[in-house]
Formats: C-alpha cells, sequence, structure tokens
C-alpha cells in the first residue's frame, strides 16, 4: 500500500538500528534520530544521525500501472510513484577524550553497518530479536504503523568513492570529513490522490440485430433501489424507496435469507436478456471476484446450471426463458464442478452457454453454443448507517453491510461528502475508516463542522458502488 507520510519509512530505518544497537551494542546511552549530523540539540552522549538528504524516483517502477479506476482530472495522477530515499547515517559521541569518541563512534558505525546488513529486506515478518530479560520486540513495520500494508523496503550500502564522501562533507562544513555510511531504501511508492466521488463506469450499451433464433445476450439489467433520507424533498411517504433502472446492471449481494425492511428486496435481483437463452441444457457462467469456499476473492469463472438448477443454488432464484434469465445474487454460489464458492462484490463479466443434445443413453453429449460476454456488476448493499457520536470535528458513524464478507483483500473505498477517506487502525481521527475482516461493519468519522445533516456516503468494493446512502446526525 503507498504512503501518503515519507517519514514513517524514516523511522523503521532508526527503530531498526535502536533495536539491534540496544541488544548487541553495550553502548548506553545512545539515541538514534532522524535530525542532520550538525544538529547539537540532542542531549544524549552517544547519538546516531540517520539522515534523508536525498530523494529521487525510481526509475523501475515508472511502468508501474493503477488497478483501480481512474476518477482524476488527470489520470495520471492515480498512478503509483516509486521513491528511492537517500540517507547519511553519522555518529557522535561526547564522552571521554577526543580518541575515545572517535572509538565509540566507530564502534556504533560498525553496528550500524552490521544490522542493516542483517536485515537488506523489512517487510511485514521483519522482527528484531531482543534477549531476555528485555521484552520481546514488536514486528518492525507494526512500530511505524505500517504492518499490514504490504510494503516492502529494500536497504542497500551505497558504494560512494573516497572523492565523492569527501566532497560531500566539503559542501556542508569547513573541518574533516566525518566518519559516514550511505544507504539507500527502495522502493517507496508515494500515495496518489485519493479517488474522487464518481459514477461507476458504463460496461456496455449495444443495440443488437441478429439472426431469429439465434444465441445472443444484450444485456444484463437490474432495478438499484434505495431509502432517501428523512426530510428529503423527493421522499414519497407512500413508498419507502425509490428505484433506477440500471444497464448494465448493479444487482446487490445478499445473504441467505429474506432482507430486512430497511433493504429493498428487489436489490440483487438481476436479469439477462437475449435471443436462443434456452436448450437442451442452459449453463450461466460467471467472471469475476469469487473464492474457493471461504477463501480469498480471486478472478474465477464459476459456471453453473440455469435450466435445472442445483439445490445449493435455490436462493439465487433462477428462472429462465427464450429470451431472459433471472437470478438473485447471493454469498454462495454452487459451480457445476461441485465446487462451492465465496461470492464478493466487484465488476463480472457473464456468458450463457446453451447445450444442444447430441446423443442417447445414460451419459448423452452435448453441443455447446456460447453467447458474448456482458458486463455488469455485483455491488455491496449498505443495510443501515449509525451515528456513533463523537466532537463536530471528529464525528463517528458506522456503516453495517447486509453480509458479513470483509476481508483485506478487497479493494475498499469510502467517500463522504466528496471527501475520499483512508483506511487507518484508528477509525475515530477524522479522514479515517477501517473494518474487521469476516464482519459486515465499517466504521469511519469525518468533520462536519462545515457540514449539514444529512451527508452523502460513496462506498465502492472492488470497483462496484453500492445504492445511495446517507449519515445523519
Amino acid at each position: 500500500m503507498p504512503l501518503a507520510d515519507i517519514s514513517r519509512a524514516t523511522e523503521t530505518l532508526t527503530t531498526l538500528i535502536r533495536q539491534v544497537l540496544a541488544r548487541d551494542s553495550g553502548i548506553s546511552p545512545f539515541d538514534v534520530s532522524a535530525a542532520p549530523p550538525e544538529d547539537e540539540t540532542n542531549a544524549s552522549p552517544n547519538y546516531i544521525s540517520v539522515y534523508l538528504f536525498h530523494i529521487a524516483e525510481d526509475p523501475h517502477s515508472r511502468n508501474f500501472t493503477t488497478t483501480a479506476a481512474m476518477t482524476a482530472p488527470s489520470p495520471v495522477q492515480q498512478t503509483p510513484m516509486g521513491l528511492v530515499l537517500n540517507y547519511v547515517v553519522t555518529a557522535r559521541s561526547t564522552t571521554g577524550a577526543g580518541a575515545d569518541r572517535t572509538i565509540t563512534e566507530q564502534r556504533m558505525l560498525g553496528y550500524v553497518a552490521r544490522a542493516l546488513h542483517d536485515y537488506p529486506v523489512i517487510d511485514d515478518s521483519t522482527v528484531i530479536p531482543s534477549i531476555p530479560p528485555a521484552p520481546p520486540n514488536p514486528p518492525l513495520l507494526q512500530t511505524s504503523n505500517l504492518q499490514g500494508t504490504g510494503n516492502v523496503f529494500h536497504l542497500t550500502l551505497r558504494p560512494v568513492t573516497i572523492d565523492d564522501a569527501v566532497n560531500f562533507w566539503s559542501a556542508e562544513q569547513e573541518l574533516t570529513a566525518r566518519l559516514s555510511l550511505f544507504y539507500e531504501m527502495r522502493v517507496v511508492m508515494l500515495q496518489t490522490p485519493p479517488a474522487v466521488g464518481g459514477a461507476p463506469p458504463v460496461l456496455s450499451l449495444s443495440e443488437l440485430v441478429s439472426v431469429s433464433g439465434r444465441l445472443t445476450l444484450s444485456s444484463v439489467r437490474s432495478l438499484l433501489g434505495f431509502a432517501l433520507p428523512p426530510g428529503h424533498p423527493l421522499a414519497d411517504p407512500g413508498s419507502p424507496f425509490r428505484f433506477i433502472d440500471c444497464n448494465p446492471a448493479r444487482a446487490a449481494l445478499f445473504p441467505p435469507g429474506a432482507p430486512p425492511p430497511s433493504v429493498p428486496p428487489e436489490n440483487n435481483r438481476f436479469t439477462f436478456e437475449g435471443a436462443g437463452l434456452r436448450g437442451d441444457r442452459t449453463w450461466v457462467s460467471l467472471f469475476g471476484p469469487a473464492g474457493e469456499g471461504p477463501g480469498a476473492p480471486a478472478d474465477r469463472r464459476v459456471r453453473f446450471r440455469a435450466d435445472q438448477p442445483d439445490p445449493a443454488n435455490v436462493d439465487w432464484a433462477i428462472e429462465v426463458d427464450g429470451v431472459r434469465i433471472a437470478l438473485a445474487a447471493r454469498m454462495t454460489l454452487l459451480g457445476d464442478n461441485g465446487v462451492s464458492y465465496s461470492i464478493y462484490p466487484g465488476v463480472y463479466r457473464a456468458r450463457v452457454i446453451v447445450g444442444t443434445q447430441i446423443g442417447e443413453g445414460p451419459a448423452p453429449r452435448f453441443l455447446e453454443q456460447s453467447s458474448a460476454d456482458c458486463g455488469f456488476a455485483i455491488v455491496p448493499q449498505i443495510e443501515a448507517v449509525f451515528p456513533l457520536g463523537g466532537p463536530p470535528n471528529a464525528r463517528q458513524f458506522r456503516i453495517t453491510l447486509y453480509g458479513a464478507y470483509l476481508r483485506d483483500e478487497l479493494e475498499v473505498r469510502l467517500s463522504v461528502a466528496g471527501q475520499a477517506l483512508r483506511r487507518d487502525p484508528n477509525p475515530a481521527v477524522a479522514g479515517n475508516f477501517n473494518f474487521a475482516s469476516g464482519s459486515a461493519d465499517i466504521d469511519f468519522a469525518v468533520d462536519t463542522t462545515a457540514l449539514a445533516s444529512p451527508i452523502a456516503l460513496q462506498l465502492m468494493i472492488n470497483g462496484a458502488e453500492a445504492p445511495p446512502a446517507w449519515g445523519v446526525f
């Protein structure tokens, strides 16, 4: 996950050095700081400076592309930018006579070189072992609030020549060049601007002319229902929901059972329209973010019978005739290969396959004909938005989804009143949101001092946008 604050990378590096020296060096007291080498404000008698003096773009990451929807005014704004951070590491000691200070400084830099040689790659599994009775150290990235974000930092000692080192210090001071180490950290991915709220992408619009009876899939349609906030001027007292005809479909993902009163029961229904959609056998094939069993989502193709649905798929309420196939999206689906799949929100491609029987007997054969793919979305369904209190500059809310399927592998984006929020372990801070894997709740906080109730929410999971919802306070 890209960083918005590159100082976290520096904190990671200084913590690594501090933990290794505390364990191995026997030098006490000492301090490790990101301040420049000439800083005189540190009161520690033994002091290591890890100073970031240069930043460059990593040339190997210029061709990185994003999988997120490009919603910024300039699409290049939402492509990742890789950085190489260059550090100069120096030591300073004020203990003892001049020669003793120099020897202590050399010892400290030797331990630094050993530490960064032993841990050249920093990722979520990197832990600096401690020696009892000292308490165990936490994972290194956890100390800088980067644990679980997918960052991997590579450390390299740069082969700086004597002339280059002398020139470096000559530009900074008129004294003797300091003993120093030059390190680079790569690749630090710079966070792109948050996605701007907007309408979901149009996947397909078409008008087709085809030979009568030929298998054709022309569209996937659905009705998208939502409730307007109380007091809205367009609210209809006679009907709790407003509906929009969606083509391509935006079918909501439902768990088993009947929906609660706050959820339009039609929202998970979607219909394939075309011609020749019925034969001796009819299958539907979906390609999108699905997991085997309760597994993580990955792009998979799931094929299942539509003309005689498996009893395990009864909640999908499949209906077939020659010109349409109606279904209801649910969280689990049994494929014709006998594998049960978990269905997650996202953008899907669908095709209809019709089989004509060409043989008799206990194992008849079928000549299959497939339609072209047609795109649509299976979207998250918001069941409710609850206010959790808090001050106006950090008012807290909870989004409860209809169905507990949230997990870290999903790309979750949340915008409130046009402001894109970021996922952070502390959702009580304005501008942050967070959720627990396997839950249905998303907690967030927003600064409402300049906002009026209700505030519009835009929730997207894997590029599929939930029906409109509002937070009321």
